[in-house]
C-alpha cells in the first residue's frame, strides 16, 4: 500500500509540472491582444456635468424632498433558545 501511495505522489506531482509549464508555454505564445490606440477610437458622446453639492441644496427640487423618520425599528427573532 506505502509503494502505490508513493507512486501515485510522484505522478500528481510530475503532471502538475508538467501541466504548468504546458499552459505557461500555450500562454507565452499566444497572440498578444491588441494595444490601445485612440485614432480607433470613434467619438465620445459629451456628458452633462455633475452638479456640485452646493447647486443641490440650494436647487428648487430640495425642497420638494421630505423625509419620513416614522418607521419603526425591525427586530429579528429567531427560533434558538434565550
Amino acid at each position: 500500500m506505502k509503494f502505490w501511495k508513493t507512486t501515485l505522489r510522484i505522478w500528481i506531482t510530475i503532471v502538475s509540472l508538467f501541466s504548468f509549464f504546458g499552459g505557461w508555454v500555450v500562454l507565452a505564445h499566444s497572440p498578444k491582444p491588441n494595444q490601445f490606440n485612440p485614432a480607433n477610437l470613434s467619438k465620445m458622446p459629451v456628458l452633462a456635468p455633475i452638479p456640485s453639492l452646493d447647486q443641490i441644496m440650494n436647487s428648487q427640487e430640495s425642497n420638494r424632498l421630505s423625509f419620513n423618520n416614522n418607521m419603526r425599528p425591525i427586530r429579528l427573532r429567531t427560533g434558538g433558545s434565550g
